[in-house]
């Protein structure tokens, strides 16, 4: 035997409702139970919306069902007896007669707006990890400097800057001396102590649109748009003072530093001729700079 289907017996909202004001004719004991609502005589379907969700049906719903004779997954909300606001889907379809009529179907949306929000949660989340992700892959892990990669990256941004505007760059390149002394002497620990404190000074007397990172073990790089090898040079030697002026963990630290300024060098050029400096301060016995200007035919 095929079974007889009602409204009843669905689990959506069932209505049906006179075209010119919505009406309510007849609803399912679904709709009351559902979405908190109770019979009464002449009530209207915008009578169980909240106020946005009686716009949206007098502007959009009502125009498309009188110009299309129905609509398909409308997103309105019922203000439910207790308060509650219920999110639904609506569907509609115009029943031409004497009399035209409108049929509903009306689901609830709760379980999808659930959804939909862990989606968008899981979003954000993965969001906020694929950046602590891409810090990290730009970041020195002991300092918290940048790392090789994310320097040559951005130093090679800040050089084309200075290429467009005729502008001269300066390489700063340091090394700690003697680095591999403290480690022997003292322990790693306090040879990553001082790698640590070194990078926190620099960084604190570095100007905000310096580029510093820590690219090798005891090497840190600084690339300054706009310095004058003067200036440059008198920034190194700002460096070579503060640096010396405080033991480290009771340890004399002292660096070296090769100071490249040009005016249309490439990075690997620049950076070439700063750690060229920098062996030169090495080899005149540490704790010093040495700065030079190259011209653009290097």
């Amino acid at each position: 035997m095929v079974p007889v289907f009602t409204p009843d017996v669905f689990p959506c909202g069932c209505l049906v409702t006179t075209l010119s004001e919505q009406v309510i004719l007849r609803a399912n004991p679904y709709f009351y139970l559902e979405f908190q609502q109770a019979p009464k005589a002449q009530q209207r379907l915008s009578d169980v919306l909240t106020p946005a969700s009686k716009i949206v049906l007098e502007s959009f719903v009502m125009p498309m069902l009188l110009n299309m004779g129905h609509c398909e997954e409308i997103q309105l909300t019922i203000q439910g007896n207790s308060g509650e606001r219920l999110p639904v889907l609506v569907n509609a379809n115009v029943q031409q007669g004497d009399e035209p009529l409108i049929f509903w179907v009306i689901n609830s949306a709760k379980q999808r707006d659930k959804l939909y929000q862990e989606l968008v949660d899981l979003r954000n989340a993965l969001e906020e990890k694929a950046e602590r992700l891409e810090l990290l892959s730009q970041t020195d892990e002991l300092t918290g400097l940048l790392n090789r990669r994310a320097f040559i990256s951005r130093a090679q941004l800040l050089l084309k800057q200075a290429h467009r505007h005729d502008q001269t760059c300066s390489f700063l390149l340091l090394d700690i001396d003697h680095f591999k002394q403290i480690n022997d002497l003292h322990g790693h620990a306090c040879g990553d102590a001082v790698l640590r404190q070194l990078g926190q000074l620099l960084q604190k007397n570095c100007r905000e649109h310096d580029v510093l990172a820590r690219i090798g073990g005891e090497e840190f790089a600084i690339i300054c748009m706009d310095s004058p090898t003067d200036s440059a040079a008198a920034f190194a030697e700002k460096l070579l003072r503060l640096v010396s002026a405080e033991p480290i963990d009771g340890i004399a630290v002292t660096v070296s530093i090769g100071v490249a300024t040009a005016g249309q060098l490439s990075f690997e050029q620049l950076y070439k001729q700063a750690d060229l400096l920098l062996y030169e301060a090495k080899h005149a016995g540490r704790n010093r700079l040495v700065a030079a200007l190259y011209p653009a035919d290097i």
